[in-house]
């Protein structure tokens, strides 16, 4: 329990502002179990979007209530996952050789479909909460955990592209089968209190980040820790589209 909790303060001290401790200190083997714990960084953050979705929405209409959630998860989360997003959009959309885009994805200036990914990404999550936060509030506290039990999936089953030794390559070849276990645990245990709808998200969530593995791998020959990044946004993205039309059957 003692690891957990270190590991659970490592991840949030790497994915968020939060001052829970520094992580340069961490060596490959701790980087390599931090792909258990995005989910519970997620339910930190869904916890705190529930609070604040209590408050706003006493205040602010449905739409403004859902653009200051969105706003929030990217502040707590230093629009880490949004950069990562940017990047890849850019090297993806490029249409270069594999050798390029990985340049690309190093490139820390942000070209026109990286600009396009955050504000599409932005707009989609706002027009999405508008609708289904009134209907089901407690899905701020799963929805952010969902979204990074794909980044999680994607870590473990991935193989890392590029020559370059970092945090992201450490993430991905030092993680596994426990891994994957521990963060499905993090997130169907919290979604089995909320019932099937919950379940299904989750879910849902596991399966699309088993179907970007071959896509990501496809595109660059595996991953960096910008696609990681895009795997969390993309996930969220869809966990909520398909929220949405389950919650019309």
């Amino acid at each position: 329990m003692l690891n957990h909790i270190k590991n659970l303060r490592a991840a949030l001290g790497f994915f968020s502002l939060l001052p829970v401790g520094r992580t340069e200190a961490l060596t490959p083997e701790q980087f390599g179990r931090l792909p258990a714990f995005y989910p519970l960084v997620g339910l930190v953050f869904g916890l705190a979007l529930g609070f604040l979705g209590l408050l706003a929405g006493e205040v602010l209409p449905p739409d403004l209530t859902a653009l200051a959630l969105v706003l929030f998860l990217v502040v707590i989360s230093r629009g880490f996952h949004l950069d990562g997003l940017a990047d890849t959009a850019d090297a993806l959309f490029s249409h270069r050789p594999r050798a390029e885009k990985l340049a690309i994805l190093k490139d820390s200036r942000q070209g026109t479909f990286g600009v396009l990914a955050i504000v599409l990404s932005i707009i989609i999550k706002i027009q999405l909460l508008t609708h289904l936060v009134p209907a089901a509030p407690w899905l701020l506290l799963l929805w952010p955990a969902w979204g990074r039990l794909g980044a999680s999936v994607v870590a473990v089953l991935s193989r890392y592209a590029g020559a370059e030794t970092g945090q992201g390559r450490f993430m991905v070849e030092r993680s596994g089968p426990r891994e994957l276990g521990l963060a499905a645990l993090f997130t169907f245990g919290p979604s089995l209190i909320f019932g099937p709808p919950a379940l299904l998200a989750a879910a849902a969530a596991l399966l699309f980040g088993l179907a970007l593995v071959p896509v990501w791998h496809r595109a660059l020959g595996g991953i960096t820790g910008d696609l990681l990044g895009a795997s969390v946004e993309l996930t969220e993205i869809f966990t909520l589209v398909f929220f949405y039309f389950l919650t019309l059957v």
